[in-house]
């Protein structure tokens, strides 16, 4: 069916452009006739198709991973606020305490040594917060870097299905015409979107770095 209303397309096209139309160009070549290669032509599509249908599959699932990893590039980004947020106001309270020690020499021993405590608390409490801190903004900055990727890889994976789109195309325009050349032309876009494709494939090996 598609095959018919891809010849009845070339058929048009030769007339608007004044071209001769042959009787191949009108009817379809019958059982065990055309040059044998012709047998390929089906085999190249089927292959084409089923790859068509997994780089879409695997672009769905690199578009949600690049969502994901944003979501989490956002929660990594205000919990590293809320530590750092928390490292000042404890780094304000230990001056403020550190601040009263030294302007006010005749506090009391007790309240002295009260204040002393506090100081000592707060200043032990930095170090951890800052810690954390960078902990989390080094995740965010990992989560960014792979949804960056995974839309890098997206945009491949679509490259690739939009060359094997149009290896479909020329393996059907090689069945209609019995030009070689466009079976050639087919097997070609084919190569050229696994080598487009293989890199952003590869991303998703578990075992490798990413």
């Amino acid at each position: 069916m598609v095959l018919e209303q891809a010849r009845k397309v070339i058929v048009n096209l030769k007339k608007a452009t004044g071209a001769q139309v042959s009787e191949r160009d009108v009817t379809p070549a019958g059982p065990g006739e055309g040059p044998r290669w012709l047998a390929y032509v089906a085999v190249v599509t089927g292959i084409f198709a089923a790859f068509g249908a997994f780089l879409l599959a695997r672009g769905n699932t690199l578009a949600n991973d690049a969502v994901y990893q944003g979501g989490q590039a956002v929660l990594f980004q205000a919990q590293s606020s809320d530590a750092w947020n928390e490292y000042q106001a404890v780094s304000i309270k230990a001056r403020v305490v550190e601040t009263a020690l030294a302007t006010t020499p005749s506090l009391p021993e007790a309240t002295g040594a009260e204040l002393t405590a506090k100081d000592r608390e707060y200043r032990d409490r930095q170090p951890a917060l800052q810690a954390e801190a960078q902990r989390l903004a080094g995740e965010r900055d990992r989560a960014l870097a792979l949804s960056a990727r995974s839309v890098g890889d997206k945009g491949a994976l679509t490259t690739a299905g939009v060359l094997v789109q149009a290896g479909i195309a020329l393996a059907s325009v090689a069945a209609l015409t019995r030009r070689r050349a466009a079976l050639y032309a087919a097997g070609l876009c084919g190569l050229v979107a696994v080598g487009v494709a293989l890199p952003a494939l590869v991303h998703s090996v578990p075992f490798l770095p990413r």
